[in-house]
């Protein structure tokens, strides 16, 4: 009872009126899971209402993935008032029951989207709330989704963080270690932050080649980020600095890479994980 008082005053003024009665539409005994998969109909078919309802319900119940669905509405506003704040909250609250062990393979995604947006939330704060910026505690929910849990908009941000010096010092050889994990699983900003590093010679081993093939992939994928323009000029700076040899030789080598994989979705830049771009921009 506590728990669900404390929801409901933390999602109460500022979204929407509930007019929504659990008692009436769920039994006492009800699973949480049906509860969820009321609310999911409900928010498929449009009715906002309903599915708030639920999601609410479900969350006060403990229950991850509505835990995880009312955020992921407070967070991009999709049929509730934008609410940053109380999105944390309940990112925080996923995020803080997997300290100890680990989620279920199928909860794993919930867990590790939650976890990511607590970094992206902590590194630019949430304007006129408690939770200001801190470079320091975001890369501690960025290492702890891209370490446990191996995702790639985790390890591109680490990766971000080390090569640009957010953290008060360059580390370029941490920053290509990330940057190349993210790169390998389809991240196109990863990618390019990547191919720039290799192909300038940025704190590690020049390799122009890789670079130019790295930037290749992630210009074709860029259309997935919100940095397209970015891509495609790094993509053509390099290329205009490139020699005969290397621009000869990267097209090759891409060509190769395309062949072997037999899809061109994979050679592009889209990678077996899709890229969460709502995660990216969740703070205003």
């Amino acid at each position: 009872m506590i728990a669900a008082l404390a929801l409901s005053t933390l999602l109460g003024a500022g979204t929407v009126s509930h007019a929504f009665d659990p008692e009436k539409v769920f039994k006492p005994d009800e699973k949480p899971r049906s509860v969820f998969r009321f609310g999911f109909r409900a928010w498929k078919q449009g009715n906002m209402e309903d599915a708030l309802g639920a999601f609410r319900y479900g969350a006060e119940m403990n229950d991850l993935a509505s835990q995880w669905k009312l955020a992921h509405m407070l967070q991009t506003g999709r049929g509730v008032e934008r609410n940053h704040y109380a999105a944390y909250k309940l990112y925080s609250k996923i995020a803080a029951q997997f300290m100890d062990h680990a989620p279920r393979r199928g909860q794993r995604g919930l867990v590790s989207h939650a976890v990511v947006s607590l970094g992206l939330y902590s590194l630019k704060g949430i304007k006129g709330t408690p939770v200001k910026a801190n470079p320091r505690r975001a890369e501690d929910h960025f290492y702890r989704a891209a370490a446990l849990y191996h995702d790639p908009v985790a390890q591109y941000q680490l990766g971000h963080l080390y090569r640009h010096g957010k953290l008060g010092v360059k580390q370029p050889r941490s920053a290509a270690r990330w940057l190349g994990l993210a790169a390998k699983k389809g991240h196109p900003d990863a990618q390019a932050e990547l191919g720039e590093m290799l192909f300038y010679g940025e704190g590690i081993r020049r390799k122009p080649v890789r670079g130019l093939v790295y930037l290749t992939r992630a210009a074709a994928g860029s259309a997935l980020t919100g940095d397209e323009s970015r891509i495609l000029k790094a993509r053509k700076e390099a290329f205009s600095e490139a020699t005969n040899e290397e621009r000869n030789a990267a097209e090759k080598l891409f060509n190769r890479l395309a062949k072997r994989l037999k899809s061109p979705t994979r050679a592009f830049g889209f990678g077996p994980q899709q890229l969460n771009s709502e995660a990216v921009q969740v703070s205003e």
